[in-house]
């Protein structure tokens, strides 16, 4: 399926009967629209009220005015937030043709800074899309750009396993970046996985060449250049060395024996597991042994008889 007809259905679905619509309640500025269920009536006034700073802040990080209007609907119920994106790891998503941006209040009510940053992770996506078109913009690097602009904060539910990007460094299992540009894995852990990647190959990219080589990149991929050329022109690498490089700081920054003493009570739970399987194994031979041993004194004895 394109990526268009995605965005159209994800338009449609975010309003998928005219009862429902009439449910929303609305805050409209000249700068933002807020479509609430009515029990977030608070905080649909607290975006709007957030909104000059929140939109101001991204355009000094990224150099570009937000010369749009954003829709944002921000949804009461889990179950209907589920309704239009069907994926329990995604709690907004940003639609570009339509200005949107879907939020499920569900999981952020209790940590506002959570809702505030998820909306400006969103409005950065859309702020992506306004100045580079699609084909030129890697996933990989749009998510990135967007969890670094929110200060690390990813549209998905952040998983209990924090070292996901750690082990699959330390295990040469990272997602090629290649692999990366246009979808993400469909397997939870490989999905959450792809976000970890982008914000740490953004973030890379910060460490080595600072806040004004990444927006160089961005730059000239507005101009309609390749990712490839993007990367050469502004950071005088590859972008294969950039990965490679990148690649080689994950596995140096996770030494293995840190990584084993972070991990000492699995590895001494296996550990004792393997020596209890060992153990019982040894028991098992000896018992054979000794019945063996039997049956061969009795046939003696018989055979002596």
């Amino acid at each position: 399926m394109s990526m268009r007809i995605l965005f159209f259905l994800l338009i449609i679905a975010a309003f998928p009967t005219p009862s429902l619509a009439r449910d929303f309640r609305e805050y409209r500025s000249p700068e933002v629209v807020v479509r609430y269920d009515p029990q977030l009536e608070n905080t649909a006034g607290k975006i709007v009220a957030a909104y000059p700073e929140i939109r101001a802040d991204l355009e000094e990080k990224l150099g570009w005015k937000v010369d749009f209007v954003p829709t944002v609907v921000l949804i009461h119920s889990n179950a209907e937030f589920q309704k239009r994106i069907g994926n329990d790891l995604v709690t907004a998503f940003a639609v570009s043709r339509g200005k949107l941006i879907v939020m499920d209040h569900s999981k952020m009510y209790r940590t506002p800074v959570k809702l505030q940053a998820t909306f400006v992770h969103e409005l950065c996506h859309l702020l992506l899309a306004r100045n580079i078109q699609a084909p030129y913009l890697p996933k990989w690097l749009n998510e990135g750009v967007a969890q670094w602009a929110s200060g690390g904060i990813s549209e998905i539910i952040s998983p209990e396993n924090t070292d996901m990007l750690k082990q699959a460094a330390l295990t040469d299992r990272l997602i090629p970046l290649k692999d990366l540009s246009h979808t993400f894995p469909r397997q939870p852990e490989r999905f959450i996985l792809a976000y970890q990647e982008s914000k740490s190959f953004v973030e890379f990219i910060v460490h080595e060449y600072g806040e004004d080589g990444l927006i160089s990149v961005l730059e000239s991929l507005r101009k309609k250049h390749t990712i490839e050329q993007a990367v050469y022109e502004n950071l005088s690498v590859s972008l294969n060395t950039l990965e490679a490089d990148w690649r080689k700081s994950l596995a140096g920054g996770y030494p293995l024996c840190i990584y084993i003493l972070g991990h000492f009570s699995w590895l001494l739970f296996f550990v004792a597991a393997l020596l209890t399987i060992l153990g019982y194994l040894k028991f098992r031979i000896r018992m054979r042994n000794y019945r063996d041993e039997e049956d061969e004194e009795i046939y003696h004895e018989d055979n002596e008889d």
